[in-house]
């Protein structure tokens, strides 16, 4: 009994040893995907922000036309008023 007994330690002892190796070469290819990936959020997070930017900008640009036409309308109905067209 004894000797089954060993060999089960050796058994189970191998196989520990056999998942360490495989978690290992899991760790090694999973490891660059994960620092590619952390690259890929970061870029993505840069062109959000760029994009959020260029969002402002635009609305400014839209803001800035809107006041343009609504002050050249009002020009436009002054002139009007006041000469008479």
């Amino acid at each position: 009994m004894p000797e089954n007994n060993e060999l089960q330690k050796a058994l189970a002892q191998a196989d520990h040893e056999r998942r360490i190796v495989e978690l290992e070469r899991d760790m090694k290819t999973i490891k660059p995907i994960v620092y590619d990936t952390s690259n890929s959020v970061r870029q993505i997070e840069k062109s959000v922000e760029k994009m959020e930017q260029n969002s402002d900008k635009i609305k400014g640009y839209f803001l800035a036309a809107a006041i343009s036409g609504v002050v050249g309308i009002v020009f436009i109905a002054l002139q009007n008023s006041i000469f008479g067209g």
